[in-house]
């Protein structure tokens, strides 16, 4: 099979684009009997089975591969070590690396390309692992992806849109370059050379987050809403928020890059009581919700965008080229120096079993990337009794 990349190809070119997520097991598991599992869980998933293709026309592909590069692996690293390992180490997705898989003393760890899925995705390859883990037999899982075909009709954008497409396409054409796998090495190289991100993880156990969620219900917002409010407290100005949201529009458990996002514009005042504002960011989040074209914009967008431009505008917040017309559209598009204040995934509570024959997950951690159009990206997913938050940045120089 061929699948074009085309909403997704905001990833192509990212240069930090990792989904992590660390599980936490009541038993150790001997590391060949983790391996055995992740090669059994890998073939299920038809994406983990292919690999990318870039064209000469500067159109992209997933296509069928006969040897996949996923790995798994023991080391003494912890979660901080094997992120800043890994996260300047390119997934090679042209020979069909998509995941890479840890035994480590702080878990069973996962890193995958945001092209091998989103974070549902991970979550159903980590649920994949385990039946095979237990000695299930998995049936074949095909790939998935929202194409602009697929989107819902009534979700296309307003005509003033398709005219700002045309019009940074039409400027484009005149600088147009078709980047490959070789600048993107140099732009991972020049991008890694001074930086690396860290993680701040905040547990909530079960009494914490029973509180949490009775203090939400009191005033009838969302946890999520609840949770971005105490978040902009100590934010002195308006703050431009990103929400992750997923855009399945048959709720099938297949990996696939499925995700879709909304924003919202909020400032938070000190003398309007906290509960005003959950409920204030409540309702500017149920409003865009519920708009199916603000819901599926980002897609639509991004996704008529000429590949070569979206490309650009990763390669220009990596600081490996620079254009006049992808300058600028850059800076239009969250890509520049401007970029969102805050990127919210929640995950809510794991939507996967926790146990498989003798195997229980205690804890499960979640940790998107730090995508090039956001600077703190905060990753959040309940599991058992904790729901683990976690923040995700570049470290302070």
């Amino acid at each position: 099979m061929r699948y074009k990349i085309e909403t997704e190809r905001t990833d192509l070119f990212d240069t930090n684009i990792l989904i992590t997520m660390r599980v936490r097991l009541n038993e150790a598991v001997p590391f060949e009997t983790l391996h055995a599992a992740f090669i059994r869980a890998c073939r299920v998933h038809e994406v983990l089975n292919m690999k990318v293709v870039l064209e000469p026309s500067g159109e992209a592909y997933y296509i069928e591969n006969e040897v996949p590069h996923n790995s798994f692996v023991s080391t003494d690293l912890s979660l901080q070590e094997i992120i800043n390992n890994n996260e300047k180490k390119r997934f090679l997705i042209e020979a069909g690396e998509f995941i890479r898989g840890f035994l480590s003393p702080d878990g069973i760890i996962f890193m995958m390309h945001h092209l091998g899925g989103d974070g549902k995705s991970l979550l159903y390859f980590i649920e994949t692992f385990f039946r095979c883990l237990a000695g299930e037999e998995c049936e074949p899982v095909p790939f998935r992806s929202l194409t602009l075909e697929e989107l819902p009709k009534k979700s296309r954008m307003p005509f003033a849109y398709d005219i700002l497409v045309k019009f940074w396409n039409g400027r484009w054409q005149k600088e147009r370059r078709v980047f490959t796998f070789e600048d993107l090495d140099k732009a991972y190289d020049l991008f890694w050379k001074d930086r690396r991100t860290v993680i701040d993880i905040r547990s909530y156990d079960r009494e914490e987050l029973d509180k949490l969620l009775a203090g939400s219900k009191a005033i009838g917002v969302t946890l999520t809403s609840y949770l971005i409010a105490d978040m902009l407290r100590n934010i002195r100005k308006e703050a431009d928020v990103g929400l992750a949201v997923d855009g399945r529009l048959d709720g099938n458990r297949s990996m696939g890059n499925q995700a879709t996002g909304i924003a919202i514009k909020y400032r938070y005042y000190d003398h309007f009581p906290f509960e005003d504002h959950a409920k204030c960011i409540n309702m500017l989040l149920k409003k865009r919700l519920s708009d199916i074209r603000a819901r599926y914009f980002v897609l639509h967008f991004m996704g008529r965008l000429d590949p070569t431009l979206t490309d650009a505008l990763n390669m220009e917040r990596a600081g490996y080229f620079k254009s006049r017309t992808s300058s600028r559209a850059a800076e239009a598009m969250g890509y520049g120096k401007k970029t969102k204040d805050i990127s919210i995934t929640n995950l809510t509570r794991a939507n996967i079993p926790l146990e498989y024959g003798p195997y229980k997950i205690e804890d499960i951690l979640f940790i998107p990337p730090v995508i090039a159009y956001g600077k703190n990206v905060v990753g959040i997913i309940t599991a058992g009794d904790t729901m683990n938050v976690v923040w995700h940045v570049y470290e302070k120089k």
